[in-house]
């Protein structure tokens, strides 16, 4: 039978080869293969580069145009500037493929200037651009205003994109119904008398038509120059500002057009690749101007034509092979297809023809099997014998067995495969495995890699293994071993894969049983300890997942021993029980909960980052508690102390951060139990000891005055000098480090040395600033009020006694307060105020703006100046929201008559907006860091401010000097 199947075969030779030759000619005229052709021609194209003309040069508007010229659009006297300055080197035409099609509502005489220049310059091109209207089957026409088509000369911009969306071509000509516009790189080359076009430039309203069908004529390929960015480039505000780039580009190609990120139209084209860049519209048109210019415009051929070509190359080598020799090799095919590509190339470069190859290569390829009929059907039928021998094999194996192609596809599985997978084979072949297999991680298999959409879990070797759950189509779950083997040919290259499934379920079972016995209580089926450290490790490894921040909760029931004396140690295990299930009953899949032992449990939170939310939690934990519990039949009420920790802010060990949750857990429960606390410093033994140590050198460091007081320039940044100075003190700890005001300052609070310790910084400051005014330098000096000095102490007599004796007029010190320093007590605060002013000294209200009460203290004390809070400046420059707050606080303290300051400037961008919202008063890092007396004395000194040369570049900037 087979050998009548092959003798048939034969004598239809002829018949296969007219099939072939049909297929062929229909593929070439029906562009069946165009992707095909587009590919091949944009690799043969690109392989010969161009030089990029140095009389071509594209004036962009970019970028830095923008910057310099202020945002897009412009006003079009911009464009008549450039034009007149073009004409005044003699230019001999300019093209900008901008298009003016509407009237300038906000400067008609932008209109007339830049109609005045195009006729006057007599060269200038414009743009006429065809329009899908999307409601009819027609295009209309945009076109610049009648003012500048007047004297203007118009080219069509319709650009043309394949299927693919890549440019590969242009119609010279096109036009409504008739084609009658040239192209815009067209007009432009007709300037140097190499081309005539007719008409060029007398259309006229009543010879155009402005809709209908969109007609293109004479259609060539472009041969680009290369990759995007080749063509000689200046920005639109150096020929418009500098005379020298203005010389440059005399008896130049001039075409004007976007660049600029984000502006303008770009395009995909063959040398795209090249450096991964899209094509803007002018450079694409200064790439058909090159093209013209070099007569390198390439012609497509007709489809009959393409068709006739692609039948004669099938015909030639079938012919030859046909003569010669009928067992063809698949080499010698592939030397004849390159052979003719080159010849293809080489019509391409030198003729600048293009004959689209796809099919006649289709074709070439499809000879093999045409002349090899017999060699393909005698090896088809030896896989067929073997194939059934290896079938035969499988079959008698128990274990599953899959064969795969190289991206997974199921080929072939035996039988023990189709009782494992719960599939018959008819159902899966050709379906991937990976969509078959739904696997799933056994519990603590540490060969067992996440499955992901592209491969099967098992790393690429030659034999790997793993062990998972597999579920079957029926939704049951079974544990599988699957061994993967590659299946490579006699080059090594890989065909696919070979995998065997043995299903593991009993073992499985019992090895999972085993473990949960280690790892879970056996009264609450809760974690156990050993469990719950495992995971917590794993939560602080993988912040990503689980949160930067974990609170541990450490709870404990209050008189746990009651119930067990009172109802037996069954009971009491029943009640854990019961706890157990309730404190389950708010833990999120993110969240962890665990036995600790007797009567304690301990909650891992990850989605509670502050002592808010975890108070709101802890709450809600003991009133699930206190609801009564039934133990036989008796109704039963307990309560629990919790205990708050937090990690990393309580420490980065995971067991240190337990033990400090346990610590407030027990500081808890000795204060009567059924609440919760958070873990603090004096709950530990340890760190009281070293509070203890702090306090100590804290007083000695204040008595020997070797606490440092720095002070931070306040800058008018429009007179360029520096008009105050802020005192803050810092304290040089010799083994803790330089120790910022956050550090210390509540431990004076709490040990009452901030009295002491405000009078030393206030003295200090002063001094500093009588110093400057002996040299010539009067420079007010600002100092912090702490709440605590301004309305416990004696502040009125000691500010007194420390002007008097540091000889600085009131005049030159301002007292910064904080509307926690008198919201308190606002009566008593506006008395000790007035006083203060009474002496001469100025009053400025500190952090304005993040309190709850600042209208009311501007209405009600006499405040001097209002300083803004930095947070309002560090985003100043990105957040619209802290710009506008930061514009009401300057125009409410501008209405008051108040003095503006504005902490935290960092930046000359924070700058230079404070600046312009006429805040003057500016202090921050971008101006000068905290520095000692000699530092602020150098700075006051040094009249040129050349160590604020920042300052200078700021009113550059803005143009106030």
């Amino acid at each position: 039978m087979i050998q009548w199947v092959d003798r048939a075969f034969r004598n239809t030779f002829f018949l296969r080869a007219i099939l072939l030759i049909t297929s062929v000619g229909l593929l070439s005229f029906f562009a069946v293969l165009e992707r095909i052709d587009a590919v091949i021609y944009d690799q043969i194209s690109t392989i010969q580069h161009y030089s990029p003309d140095d009389d071509i040069v594209i004036v962009a508007i970019d970028e830095e145009s923008i910057k310099t010229l202020g945002r897009w659009p412009w006003s079009r006297s911009v464009h008549a500037e450039l034009i007149k300055r073009l004409e005044s080197i003699g230019n001999p035409a300019v093209a900008f493929d901008l298009i003016f099609s509407e009237p300038q509502d906000n400067n008609p005489d932008a209109d007339h200037s830049l109609a005045s220049a195009i006729a006057s310059h007599g060269r200038v091109i414009l743009p006429v651009v065809p329009v899908d209207d999307k409601n009819r089957d027609y295009v209309y026409l945009v076109e610049p205003l009648p003012i500048y088509r007047q004297h203007a000369q118009l080219g069509h911009v319709d650009i043309e994109l394949d299927s693919d969306g890549i440019a590969r071509r242009v119609f010279l000509t096109a036009g409504i119904e008739e084609p009658e516009w040239p192209a815009f790189a067209l007009v432009l080359a007709a300037s140097t008398h190499q081309y005539t076009i007719n008409s060029m430039n007398s259309f006229s309203d009543d010879n155009v038509k402005f809709w209908g069908r969109w007609v293109r004529s004479h259609e060539v390929l472009i041969p680009y120059v290369g990759k995007t960015g080749s063509f000689q480039q200046v920005s639109y505000a150096q020929v418009l500002l500098d005379d020298r780039v203005l010389v440059s580009l005399r008896n130049k190609f001039i075409l004007v057009g976007m660049t600029a990120t984000g502006i303008g139209t770009r395009f995909a084209t063959p040398v795209s690749p090249l450096n991964r860049q899209p094509m803007s519209g002018v450079e694409w048109h200064a790439n058909v101007l090159s093209m013209l210019l070099h007569n390198r415009a390439i012609l497509p051929i007709s489809h009959y034509l393409i068709s006739l070509i692609s039948v004669a190359w099938v015909l030639a080598i079938l012919f030859l092979f046909s003569i010669f020799s009928r067992n063809i090799t698949m080499p010698l095919l592939l030397v004849l297809i390159g052979c003719g590509l080159c010849a293809i190339w080489i019509v391409l470069r030198f003729l600048h023809i293009w004959f689209p190859p796809g099919a006649a290569l289709v074709g070439t390829i499809a000879i093999y099997p045409l002349l090899n009929w017999q060699r393909i059907n005698e090896y088809m039928r030896s896989l067929f014998v073997a194939k059934a021998g290896s079938n035969a094999a499988l079959e008698s194996v128990g274990d599953g067995v899959i064969t795969t192609d190289a991206h997974n596809h199921i080929i072939y599985m035996n039988k023990g495969a189709e009782r494992i997978l719960g599939v018959a084979l008819e159902q899966a072949q050709g379906v991937s495995l990976l969509k078959l297999m739904k696997l799933s991680k056994i519990h603590d298999s540490v060969i067992f890699n996440e499955l992901i959409d592209s491969e099967i879990p098992l790393p690429i070797s030659g034999i790997d293994t793993i062990q998972c759950y597999l579920k079957t189509s029926s939704g049951e779950k079974r544990a599988v071993r699957i061994t993967r083997r590659m299946l490579r040919d006699e080059h090594e290259a890989l065909m696919g894969f070979l995998f065997a499934l043995a299903d593991i379920t009993d073992t499985i079972e019992l090895t999972k049983q085993v473990a949960y016995q280690a790892s879970y209580d056996t009264l609450t089926n809760l974690p156990n300890r050993a469990l719950l450290l495992t995971r917590f490790k794993e939560m602080t490894s993988l912040p990503e997942k689980y949160g930067k921040i974990i609170a541990v909760f450490f709870v404990s029931l209050d008189n746990f021993k009651k119930i067990n004396d009172a109802l037996g140690h069954r009971a009491g295990d029943e009640l854990i029980r019961m706890v157990s299930q309730r404190l389950n009953s708010i833990i999120s899949n993110t969240n962890f909960l665990a036995r600790w032992g007797g009567d304690e449990f301990v909650l891992l939170f990850s989605d509670l980052h502050d002592k808010d939310r975890a108070s709101q939690r802890a709450q809600e934990t003991l009133d699930l508690i206190e609801h009564q519990f039934l133990l036989h039949g008796q109704e039963v009420f307990v309560t629990v102390s919790i205990g708050i920790s937090f990690f990393s802010k309580d420490g980065n060990d995971n067991e240190v951060v337990l033990e400090r949750a346990s610590t407030a857990m027990h500081r808890i429960k000795n204060e009567g139990g059924n609440s919760f606390g958070f873990y603090s410093m004096e709950s530990s033994v340890a760190w009281t000891r070293d509070r203890l140590k702090l306090e100590k050198e804290l007083r000695i460091a204040l008595n020997s005055g070797h606490l440092q007081v720095l002070y931070q320039p306040i800058v008018d940044v429009y007179q360029q000098n520096i008009v105050r100075m802020e005192a803050l003190v810092r304290w040089p700890h010799p083994t803790r480090g330089y120790l910022s005001p956050s550090e210390f300052i509540p431990l004076a609070e709490s040990i009452g040395l901030m009295e002491q310790l405000g009078k030393e910084v206030l003295k200090i400051a002063c001094l500093a600033a009588h110093k400057l005014i002996q040299v010539g330098k009067p420079i007010h000096v600002s100092v912090n009020v702490h709440p605590h000095q301004l309305l416990h102490g004696n502040f009125l007599p000691a500010l007194s006694r420390v002007l008097t004796e540091t000889g600085l007029p009131a005049t030159s010190l301002i007292l910064e307060i904080t509307e926690s320093a008198v919201v308190s007590d606002m009566a008593r605060a506006s008395v000790i105020l007035q006083q203060i002013k009474t002496l001469g000294a100025l009053i400025a209200l500190d952090d304005f703006g993040t309190g709850y009460s600042s209208l009311t203290l501007l209405r009600e004390l006499p405040i001097d100046i209002l300083k803004i809070d930095k947070s309002f400046i560090r985003a100043l420059d990105q957040n619209i929201n802290d710009l506008t707050i930061t514009q009401a606080i300057i125009g409410l303290g501008v209405n008051l008559g108040l003095m503006i300051v504005a902490e935290g400037v960092e930046s000359d961008r924070q700058a230079r907006i404070l600046l312009e919202n006429h805040c003057y008063l500016q202090q921050g890092y971008f101006f000068s860091r905290p520095v000692p007396y000699e530092s602020i004395l150098q700075l006051v000194n040094e009249a040129d401010l050349s160590n604020l040369a920042s300052i200078k570049q700021l009113c550059a900037i803005v143009n106030l000097k």
